[in-house]
């Protein structure tokens, strides 16, 4: 019978991600991960890679127990495979290494894995990744874990769910701690939320709120909120995100200074500032452009 789709070895490629890869994101992160080496974090990667060669099911391959890794170093593997810049397969590596960890019961992996499947899509879509979905409620289930729910609400709004994303988020806000893991992550997702739900007085207070601590994300969130009503002032936030990592707000940016053009009317100094913007940002937005 015909195989289809690519081998496992084509999915997992590790040729194409050397360990000055993972030494360039453990250089980027400061003092993050420094449980192990680079070398041995690139060793537990290969130890997966190998097993994977021998015709191992990437989604059941043991790196605990004798001769094994801890789950900290596994799941500081994946995040490190997480922020490998190019190739696709640092994605692959990145979620099994995280399945590996989660099947030992580590939360950090479950948590990070769930939000990985809800950010992407995938979440409900990878048989083979079931289990780790099934720990993941086993945590939201017990209505303590902040992390958890903030993940759950964030599904429950991908999902269209926004009433039940609403009292997910707030339930994490409520039993979190002052500043756990993904608490303005989580704010951010009960604002965009409210904004689903029409209440944008209380969504673009809290947009305000986490923009004045500098979380880029909502600077993007109140650009678009802003966008019809203020344009002046959604301008100022999204320009505050393209200067900050977003730099995809820089063709929303053009394309409200060509709304801002067409608004203009009779007044030909304004409309021609707006055109003339419109273009600058259409430059920046583009990646090819070279200055």
């Amino acid at each position: 019978m015909k195989r289809v789709g690519p081998s496992p070895l084509e999915v997992f490629n590790l040729a194409e991600i050397p360990m000055s890869s993972f030494i360039a994101v453990i250089e980027r992160n400061g003092e993050a991960f420094k449980r192990a080496s680079p070398a041995e974090y690139y060793d537990c990667v290969k130890k997966f890679h190998d097993a994977i060669s021998r015709g191992s099911d990437p989604w059941s391959v043991a790196l605990t127990g004798k001769d094994g890794f801890s789950v900290e170093v596994i799941h500081d593997a994946a995040c490190i495979m997480r922020q490998v810049r190019g190739p696709r397969s640092a994605d692959a590596f990145s979620s099994a290494l995280w399945a590996a960890a989660s099947d030992a019961g580590y939360r950090p992996s479950i948590l990070s894995l769930a939000r990985h499947l809800v950010r992407s899509g995938a979440y409900g879509r990878v048989p083979q990744l079931r289990k780790v979905e099934a720990r993941f409620k086993q945590l939201v289930s017990t209505a303590r874990d902040a992390d958890a729910l903030t993940v759950e609400g964030e599904l429950q709004y991908e999902q269209g769910n926004y009433e039940a994303a609403i009292r997910a988020l707030r339930r994490a806000l409520q039993v979190g701690t002052p500043d756990f893991e993904w608490k303005h992550s989580c704010q951010l997702c009960v604002g965009k939320s409210l904004v689903k739900t029409n209440q944008h007085e209380e969504a673009r207070a809290l947009f305000e709120s986490l923009s004045g601590i500098g979380f880029v994300e909502a600077d993007v969130e109140l650009g678009k909120l802003l966008r019809v009503s203020d344009k002046d002032a959604a301008e100022r936030h999204l320009f505050t995100a393209a200067s900050n990592g977003r730099g995809d707000m820089f063709s929303l940016l053009s394309e409200i200074a060509l709304e801002k053009a067409a608004d203009a009317g009779d007044d030909k100094a304004s409309k021609e500032e707006s055109l003339r913007w419109a273009k600058e940002w259409s430059k920046l937005a583009d990646p090819r452009t070279e200055y």
